[in-house]
């Protein structure tokens, strides 16, 4: 674009999707400053600029790195665009098999900083109360598909993204980095990643890492009232999400 056709354009507007713009080539994110270099925006109103976009979830900050990268409802827009997306369309598919065959709600999820951000559902025939909704974020740590995500992660980049200590959600949330690490083993060692009421009372969720091009993209997960969660009821929801892994990778390779 020229210098002439830059200065027709609104400057607020312009400023914040080239924000939008630079975000997305950085899959790491970037500091403030790095940011303020990159942009040429004053201080002082990059600062609110970014605290709006974090507000409306269009760009996320890790509060332990202080890096800012791409947010929830800029990914969703994104998806909205792309509705004839095959990847997308392809997991959603798999998603309504599994709740045809098990009665419960399906859910996919991404990681946004430490925080899983739920990017897709299918709701069970008979649903039951959740906090988790399309668009909506919650610490990776008290949801199975976070440990799903993380699972592949070494100790090192877990204490990177997570804080020392958790905040309770509930009697059974995890306390601290060393029992969600335990739980990251167990998961590599079963394929299986379980919230037992560790962010809804009631609620136990499975989860089970995806792999897009080699690289765990989501996080997908079967939620159910805990009391309908027998040994038959999880070994059928781990085969479907077994089943449905292995069909989502093998198209994506």
């Amino acid at each position: 674009m020229t210098t002439d056709e830059s200065t027709k354009l609104h400057r607020t507007t312009y400023r914040v999707l080239t924000l939008l713009s630079i975000l997305s080539q950085h899959e790491d994110g970037l500091t403030f400053t790095e940011l303020q270099r990159l942009v040429d925006i004053p201080k002082g109103t990059l600062s609110p600029m970014l605290h709006t976009m974090e507000h409306m979830r269009f760009v996320s900050c890790n509060a332990i790195t202080g890096r800012y990268s791409i947010g929830v409802n800029t990914y969703l827009a994104g998806k909205v665009y792309g509705r004839s997306d095959v990847e997308l369309q392809f997991i959603t598919e798999e998603m309504h098999r599994i709740v045809d065959a098990c009665s419960e709600t399906c859910q996919l999820g991404i990681l946004e900083g430490s925080n899983v951000a739920y990017v897709a559902k299918v709701e069970s025939p008979a649903p039951i109360r959740l906090i988790s909704d399309v668009g909506k974020v919650f610490p990776a740590y008290c949801t199975a598909i976070g440990k799903a995500i993380l699972s592949e992660s070494d100790r090192d980049e877990v204490q990177k993204l997570l804080p020392e200590t958790f905040p309770a959600y509930t009697a059974h949330t995890l306390k601290n980095i060393d029992e969600f690490w335990n739980q990251l083993v167990e998961v590599r060692r079963t394929g299986f990643a379980t919230d037992f009421e560790e962010i809804t009372d009631g609620v136990t969720c499975i989860a089970v890492p995806i792999h897009i091009n080699g690289t765990v993209a989501y996080g997908m997960s079967v939620t159910t009232p805990s009391y309908r969660l027998d040994g038959e009821k999880r070994a059928l929801i781990e085969s479907l999400l077994s089943d449905a892994r292995r069909r989502i990778e093998s198209v994506h390779a």
